[in-house]
């Protein structure tokens, strides 16, 4: 099996969503301790975005390859801000605690 075929958009939400309460979990607790759930915390926030960013390449590449029918539009709007939430949130908030 090819990682490309074995990557797909339910795995890519499903992994997403769960970094995401992962790292909503972790949040308070870095908060009052940071050194010892800084890298928990951002190992979450980088599987969050990494998923994000997957969603929108694999919805992207859906989009461009294959004619959908206009009862699919909807749902690839919402897999498209869904996407972009999941992306964009948590890679600035690596931004402001890694500095890059």
């Amino acid at each position: 099996m090819k990682l490309v075929s074995a990557w797909t958009l339910r795995r890519a939400t499903g992994t997403g969503i769960f970094a995401a309460c992962a790292a909503l979990l972790l949040w308070p607790v870095y908060a009052a301790i940071s050194r010892t759930a800084e890298i928990p915390f951002e190992i979450a926030l980088f599987v969050t975005a990494i998923s994000g960013l997957s969603m929108l390449v694999i919805t992207l590449a859906d989009l461009l390859t294959t004619d959908r029918g206009s009862r699919l539009r909807p749902v690839r709007a919402f897999d498209i801000a869904l996407g972009l939430i999941l992306a964009a949130l948590p890679a600035m908030a690596l931004k402001g605690l890694t500095g890059w």
